[in-house]
C-alpha cells in the first residue's frame, strides 16, 4: 500500500510539474507532494535532513550562477557576443549555425543549461527573423540551441544542477570531474553540431539572408550597458573558474564560489546603476530550493518504499558485462530513465542505485551523460527543454510534443552514442 501511495504521489506531482496549470511554479507541486507523503507517514524528518545534505550545495550553486548570468545578460554580455557572430557570418549560414551553437555551448559550460535557454532563445528568434528564414529554418537553429543547452553541460560540474548533485553524492572534486568528463563533453558538443547540421542542413541554409548587409543588424557595441562592468565581468569569470578548481583544496563548497562571484558582479552592476537590489533579489530563483528539496523527497520515498527496487538489478546486469558494453548499456539505461521521468528525479534514483550496486567507477559518469545528453530524447527529460518549448512557442514557432520527440530521438541518439565513446576512451586509458 505504501508503495502504491508513493508512486501515485510521484506521478501526480510529475504530471503537474510538466503541464504547469495556470502557470503555477513547479516548486509548489513538488512541495505539495512532499507534504502529502509526510502526512501519510511515508517520509520522516530524518529523510528531509538526508535529502537536504544531498541538495543544498547544488541548489545554492545554481542560485549563484543564475544571478550571475542574469546580471551579465542585463549588461548585454551575451547579446554582444551574438551580434558579433551575426555581423560576420549572416551570409554563411552553416558557419553562423556552428558559431551560435558554440556560443550556446560556452554559456552552458561556464554558467548553466537553463541560463542558455533564457539567453539564447530570444537571440536566435531575433536573428532568424532578421534572416527571413522559413519556419523549418528557424526551428533548425532553435533545435541546435535547445539541444546544446543540455548536451554541452557535461564537461564541468557547475553546468547543470544534475552534475552538482551527482558530484556531491559521490564526493567527486571539481578537478577530477573535469578530467573525466572533458573528453565525453567535447565529443557531445561536436556531435551536437555535426549531427544537427547534417540532418537539418536544408533548413539551416535557407532564407534570404544572403542579400542582407551588416547594417541590417544592431552594432555589437550597442548591446553593452556599461563598458567598465563588461570588462570586470571577464575578470570575475576567470576568478570563478580558478575558485572552482581550488575549492576542494581550500575546503570551500562550490556554492560559496558561485554566490561570492554573483555578489561581486552585483556590487559592480549596482554601482553602475544597472542592478537595483530589490530587482536582483526578487528575480533570483529562490523557489529552486523548495523544488530541489521537495522533488528529491518525493523521489526518495519511491526508493524507501521499494518502488524502484528493480533498478539496481537492471544496472548490475549492464555493469557485469565488458567495460565498453557496460558503459553503453548503463548510459542508455540512465538516458531512458531521465527521458521518461525527467533528469532531476532520475539523478537521485540513479545515484542510490549506483551506491547499492557498488559497481565500476565509470557508473557515476555514465549517469551524468545519460541524464544530461540522454534527457533530450523527450520533452519531459529536462526542465530546460520544457522552458525551451515555452519560449519558442511565445516567439511564434509552435512545436508540439510529438514533433519534438521525433527530432529528439533522431538527433539525440547519435549524440548520446558518440558522447559515450569519450567515456569508453577515458576508462580504457
Amino acid at each position: 500500500m505504501t508503495m502504491a501511495i508513493a508512486i501515485a504521489v510521484f506521478i501526480a506531482a510529475l504530471i503537474l510539474i510538466l503541464i504547469k496549470p495556470k502557470g503555477i511554479n513547479e516548486a509548489f507541486f513538488a512541495l505539495a507532494g512532499a507534504i502529502l507523503l509526510f502526512v501519510a507517514g511515508l517520509l520522516k524528518l530524518e529523510d528531509a535532513s538526508y535529502i537536504w545534505g544531498f541538495v543544498w550545495n547544488a541548489t545554492f550553486s545554481l542560485i549563484g550562477i543564475m544571478i550571475f548570468t542574469a546580471l551579465l545578460d542585463q549588461n548585454g554580455f551575451f547579446r554582444w557576443a551574438a551580434l558579433h557572430i551575426v555581423h560576420r557570418l549572416h551570409h554563411r549560414k552553416i558557419v553562423l549555425f556552428i558559431c551560435l551553437s558554440l556560443l550556446a555551448a560556452m554559456i552552458t559550460i561556464f554558467f548553466n543549461n537553463d541560463g542558455t535557454i533564457l539567453i539564447m532563445v530570444p537571440i536566435v528568434l531575433e536573428v532568424t527573423a532578421l534572416l527571413r528564414l522559413t519556419r523549418g529554418g528557424r526551428l533548425a537553429y532553435l533545435l541546435g540551441i535547445g539541444l546544446m543547452a543540455d548536451t554541452a553541460s557535461a564537461p564541468l560540474m557547475m553546468s547543470n544542477l544534475t552534475n552538482i548533485l551527482t558530484a556531491d553524492f559521490f564526493n567527486i572534486p571539481f578537478g577530477e570531474y573535469a578530467s573525466r568528463m572533458l573528453l565525453p563533453g567535447a565529443l557531445a558538443i561536436a556531435a551536437t553540431i555535426g549531427v544537427t547540421a547534417f540532418i537539418l542542413r536544408k533548413g539551416i541554409v535557407g532564407g534570404e539572408g544572403d542579400h542582407l548587409t551588416p547594417d541590417t543588424f544592431p552594432k555589437p557595441a550597442s548591446a553593452i550597458g556599461d563598458k567598465r562592468v563588461f570588462r570586470l565581468s571577464w575578470v570575475i569569470i576567470v576568478l570563478m573558474m580558478i575558485g572552482y578548481l581550488g575549492s576542494e583544496r581550500l575546503g570551500v563548497p562550490v556554492a560559496a564560489i558561485a554566490l561570492g562571484c554573483a555578489a561581486v558582479q552585483w556590487a559592480a552592476s549596482a554601482g553602475a546603476g544597472r542592478a537595483p537590489f530589490k530587482q536582483t533579489v526578487l528575480q533570483a530563483p529562490w523557489l529552486i530550493i523548495v523544488f530541489a528539496l521537495s522533488m528529491n523527497l518525493v523521489v526518495y520515498s519511491l526508493h524507501v518504499h521499494g518502488a524502484v527496487a528493480w533498478f539496481p538489478s537492471l544496472l548490475t546486469l549492464a555493469a557485469e558485462q565488458h567495460e565498453w558494453v557496460g558503459i553503453y548499456g548503463s548510459g542508455l539505461i540512465f538516458a531512458l530513465l531521465a527521458s521518461a521521468i525527467n533528469n532531476l528525479p532520475a539523478v537521485l534514483i540513479s545515484s542510490l542505485a549506483i551506491e547499492g550496486v557498488n559497481g565500476p567507477d565509470y557508473l557515476p559518469y555514465a549517469s551524468l551523460i545519460g541524464t544530461s545528453v540522454g534527457a533530450k530524447l523527450t520533452p519531459i527529460g529536462s526542465l530546460a527543454t520544457l522552458l525551451w518549448m515555452q519560449l519558442v512557442r511565445r516567439g511564434g514557432v509552435e512545436v508540439g510534443w510529438k514533433e519534438y520527440t521525433k527530432y529528439g530521438i533522431v538527433l539525440t541518439l547519435p549524440i548520446l552514442l558518440i558522447s559515450l565513446i569519450g567515456l569508453c576512451i577515458q576508462s580504457w586509458s
